[in-house]
């Protein structure tokens, strides 16, 4: 319900259910640690000006498509790789 309604709200209609035939997109964790971090600021965006990050806490894995590509905090695939997932704007994929 929790991701399914979220999907339907947005129309991204073959995300948030587990079914045959529909991305596999699934974040693992344990529902008694999931939790965020403290927050802390970063500069990594241009011209080095900053943005708050919290890590999160009690996440196993993360995956897109069927791939993982985070598992136990760290990323799992190349960097600068290709990335299995594509992005989504108003329920549409984009470019």
């Amino acid at each position: 319900m929790l991701t399914s309604r979220s999907a339907e709200i947005f129309g991204i209609t073959d995300r948030g259910r587990l079914e045959v035939g529909l991305a596999a997109d699934v974040v693992l964790f344990d529902a008694q640690t999931v939790a965020c971090g403290p927050l802390r600021r970063v500069r990594d965006l241009p011209a080095g000006a900053d943005r708050l990050v919290a890590d999160a806490i009690g996440v196993q894995a993360v995956i897109v498509n069927g791939v993982v590509i985070r598992e136990d905090g760290h990323d799992t695939i190349e960097q600068d790789g290709a990335l299995p997932g594509r992005l989504l704007r108003s329920g549409a994929v984009g470019d």
